[in-house]
């Protein structure tokens, strides 16, 4: 476990207050150092927000609507994911002739949320937010897809298996609390703990994988090869509900919020190598 923090979660070093069309901000990928590409949850619709200037400079119009939960920058292409696993793709997204291919990946998860580019391996990566199936065994699974670039075939074959289980202990070892229901008929306490993914990325300098899990208030980085290297509590006042995530290449980590009760907002994390 890191002892040392990358990043200091109680202090974003910016906050941008998101306008209202951003409300229900879902996923972020980074344009460059002063511009990102923004997705909302009711509409394929990809905002350009500039981060100088604090405003959207531009909207790409797709005549989509679906609930749209992760965007990826390749090249010059988007891709979008909605959550039931259908992935769109977009080349040359900023051409006035834009058009669109989709994958159904037909992933087993009914609700997926994370998307990002894999640069070194040249594929997407996918975070299913809820279980692989309707068996108690897979109640505690939760599954990271690949797409290949190169083949662009779905693969529903999960690339790595998180334990929710894993993530309990770690949470234990880090002296997170964990969360209880109250059984109303008994009056019993039960361990509510869960892990539910809402954005997943690759850091461009460790290449340790990230993800973000909103209702639950947690972020967890993990090794290439899936095995916990950290957990981290998010405070509720700072990440209402944090559902997009990404890196500026010097590792500057960007966290969005849904608006919730509040206003939509965008964090900026400084990297502590």
């Amino acid at each position: 476990m890191y002892k040392r923090q990358e990043y200091n979660l109680s202090n974003p070093d910016k906050t941008y207050t998101l306008p209202y069309s951003l409300n229900e901000i879902s996923g972020i990928t980074i344009l460059s150092n002063t511009e990102i590409a923004c997705v909302q949850d009711e509409l394929g619709i990809v905002y350009i927000y500039n981060l100088k200037d604090g405003k959207i400079s531009k909207e790409y119009k797709t005549g989509l609507v679906g609930d749209y939960e992760g965007i990826a920058l390749v090249g010059t292409t988007i891709y979008l994911l909605r959550s039931d696993g259908v992935l769109t793709e977009y080349p040359d997204f900023r051409s006035p002739n834009m058009k669109i291919k989709e994958y159904f990946l037909n992933l087993p998860s009914l609700n997926n949320e994370g998307l990002c580019y894999d640069m070194k391996n040249y594929r997407l990566l996918i975070a299913a937010k809820t279980k692989p199936g309707k068996d108690k065994e897979s109640k505690d699974i939760r599954h990271i897809y690949s797409f290949d670039l190169k083949t662009k075939t779905p693969n529903n074959v999960p690339l790595l298996k998180l334990n929710v289980e894993d993530i309990e202990a770690t949470a234990l070892k880090q002296k997170i609390p964990i969360p209880y229901r109250t059984n109303k008929k008994t009056g019993e306490k039960i361990n509510a703990f869960n892990f539910r993914p809402s954005e997943i990325a690759v850091h461009p300098i460790n290449g340790n994988i990230y993800i973000l899990s909103a209702n639950d208030k947690l972020l967890l980085m993990i090794e290439k090869n899936g095995s916990i290297k950290n957990l981290l509590q998010l405070d509720p006042v700072i990440f209402n509900k944090a559902e997009g995530l990404a890196f500026l290449p010097d590792g500057t980590m960007l966290i969005s919020n849904e608006a919730q009760k509040g206003k939509p907002t965008l964090l900026s994390f400084g990297y502590n190598k």
